[in-house]
């Protein structure tokens, strides 16, 4: 007992105060959490169901919370003796660990009672099996099993499942992915003959104590790394973790883009070997074949430029000279126009794709320009898209000018210069990062355009990437899922080369307006 210290200014390696403390802190966690589970599924489940809705989403999410509980706890262990690492060191830690301990203990109770964690009930087929040549080699059986009853014996060689040549691993992960009741079609050889039996799985409990070891590991990891954690990391490892989806998603399309097909984040060739690397998925770079159509990705691309290039010049015109009109001059109708704008943008534009249609026919009429700003024009569409971007961007750009101190525009004026040139020498060059922020937006707006390009435009001639992309999802033939995601990534391309150099001014963006350059 000597060793125990009873507060903090009583030697001791450890510190009874402080260890219950800890203690304390990680059950909160605990108990704060289990809440949550508690009101997902028997409260808030329960009354979305009454309403006759099917949802899957509190089961997620309660699944979820129940994942993360034991490590949330143990890292709140270590965070709660991070104050005392400089005085006492050795205390704290042996601190920390005797209450991640305790804290273990009390998760594996609750997993165990409630067949959670390493003790959930899995799939099985009630009988075990060793790899042999050429499958799965029998070796028990649970008496009065599910196996013993459809037929299955010690010694009999799983070959197959219904035409699936089989090993035991792969009749382990099989059996452990399926859902409870699910059918088995075995392909057995016994004494040298092949028979068929059909095998249903059952839910087995799952009470090995062996397999809370590894978690007891796992945990004081946990624990000692939330103690030694440098505290400025944080925000990025939590912005990271927000992010893993998302980074987990384009990582998966760059290794399906240069594969012959992927089963996860594995490559895998033909055979379903691991590895298969190829360059086959990006043929169409080179030729006019993609996926059985006869059509040229390079005309593809260039009606996805047309558009863009098309809907930057004309928002950053047309929002420029109207954001500059709004912030300084005032006019009949400026809060009339200024309300109107924002109706303009929050209108879905589904809503007016049939009217937008009969206009862009009739546009199509008109000589000299209809053949170019009418139905099926990569122009025409790009207007359309421009009226959907411009009250945006004229509200972005009425915000940057309003940063702009007058004293700067009646200099100009007082010395002689016009408004024209006052707007176009000395104002337009304090906003460039909000222009150039715009500008990017607007291109980037185009270039990934779909519903617009999708509804007004007919036949490889005038269809951009994304409607492309679409295209090749056919319902009724195979889809080649790795050659979608090569031309994917190639759509992508563009965006990401913009971004990576255009990073601070898109941000001047959000902060409504800059001055001068960055």
């Amino acid at each position: 007992m000597a060793a125990l210290a009873h507060s903090d200014d009583t030697p001791g390696v450890l510190d009874v105060h402080s260890l219950l403390r800890t203690i304390r802190n990680g059950l909160i966690v605990v108990v704060a959490l289990s809440l949550i589970v508690v009101i997902l599924t028997a409260f808030l489940r329960p009354l979305i169901a009454s309403v006759k809705v099917d949802e899957s989403v509190t089961t997620t999410l309660a699944q979820l919370v129940i994942l993360v509980l034991p490590y949330i706890a143990y890292i709140a262990a270590g965070s709660a003796v991070r104050d005392q690492l400089s005085d006492h060191p050795l205390r704290a830690v042996l601190t920390a660990l005797l209450a991640t301990l305790v804290l273990f203990v009390v998760i594996s109770i609750g997993h165990f009672v409630f067949h959670l964690g390493p003790f959930v009930p899995t799939s099985s087929l009630e009988m075990t099996f060793t790899e042999a040549e050429g499958g799965a080699l029998v070796e028990s059986l649970v008496p009065g099993g599910v196996a013993e009853e459809a037929g299955v014996q010690v010694g009999d060689l799983i070959t197959a499942v219904r035409r699936d040549p089989v090993t035991s691993g792969t009749l382990s992960a099989l059996i452990a992915r399926s859902a409870e009741d699910s059918p088995f079609r075995l392909r057995i050889v016994r004494g040298g003959e092949e028979t068929q039996l059909t095998v249903r799985t059952v839910l087995a409990g799952n009470d090995d104590l062996g397999k809370l070891l590894p978690g007891l590991v796992v945990a004081l990891i946990v624990t000692a790394v939330a103690i030694f954690w440098p505290g400025q990391w944080t925000p990025y490892v939590i912005l990271l973790a927000i992010l893993l989806p998302l980074l987990i998603g384009y990582f998966w399309l760059i290794i399906a883009t240069f594969s012959y097909r992927t089963e996860g984040l594995i490559p895998l060739d033909g055979q379903g070997n691991v590895g298969g690397w190829t360059l086959n998925n990006w043929n169409f770079l080179f030729g006019a074949d993609i996926s059985g159509l006869n059509v040229s990705i390079w005309q593809i691309t260039l009606n996805s430029l047309i558009i863009a290039v098309a809907m930057m010049v004309i928002v950053l015109l047309v929002s420029s000279m109207a954001g500059y009109a709004l912030s300084r001059m005032n006019f009949a109708g400026r809060r009339a126009f200024l309300s109107f704008t924002l109706v303009l943008h929050g209108f879905p534009a589904v809503t007016l794709l049939i009217p937008i249609f009969f206009v862009m026919s009739y546009l199509g009429k008109v000589p000299l320009v209809g053949e170019f700003i009418g139905f099926n024009k990569p122009v025409g569409i790009s207007l359309v898209m421009v009226a959907f971007e411009l009250p945006l961007g004229v509200w972005l750009m009425k915000g940057f000018f309003d940063n702009i101190p007058w004293d700067i525009e009646r200099s100009a004026l007082i010395d002689g210069a016009s408004r024209w040139r006052t707007y176009w020498e000395i104002l337009l060059p304090q906003i460039r990062p909000g222009i150039l922020a715009l500008g990017i937006f607007a291109f980037i707006g185009g270039w990934n355009a779909f519903l617009i390009p999708q509804t007004y435009s007919t036949g490889a001639g005038t269809i951009n990437l994304p409607v492309f992309l679409r295209q090749l999802i056919n319902e009724t033939a195979p889809v080649n899922w790795n050659q979608v995601a090569a031309v994917g990534m190639f759509q992508l391309i563009p965006v990401f080369i913009i971004f990576i150099f255009a990073q601070e001014y898109l941000l001047n963006i959000y902060a409504g307006g800059t001055k001068g350059s960055s």
